[in-house]
């Protein structure tokens, strides 16, 4: 793991990447953990992405779908994505973080 001066890691808080051993590695590295709310879509805007792709390949699947023609949709929706959407959904993380801590951690209008 290659961290710059005052990095700060920050993880999705699963199970494994919060085990002890783990945290202990981390620490004894001398890696600076983000405090982090487990399971949160609210701060993780690739979760509307994903919602955004599900919809648009939803629409193009049939009974005669392959896996490998399920690929070829989601890459080819992938790259349809306006990369001012992207921007958008990366610009609202701090309106998003604000939200969520005015909530104390609760559901938001994300």
């Amino acid at each position: 793991m290659s961290l710059g001066p005052n990095s700060i890691l920050q993880d999705d808080n699963a199970c494994p990447h919060r085990a002890g051993f783990i945290r202990d590695y981390l620490q004894n590295l001398g890696v600076q953990m983000m405090e982090w709310p487990a399971s949160n879509p609210d701060l993780n805007p690739i979760e509307h992405m994903w919602d955004q792709l599900g919809q648009a390949v939803r629409v193009r699947v049939s009974n005669t779908t392959t896996l490998a023609d399920l690929r070829q949709m989601l890459v080819e929706e992938w790259d349809a994505v306006p990369q001012q959407c992207v921007n958008r959904l990366v610009t609202s993380l701090r309106r998003r973080c604000q939200a969520v801590v005015a909530v104390y951690g609760s559901s938001t209008c994300y």
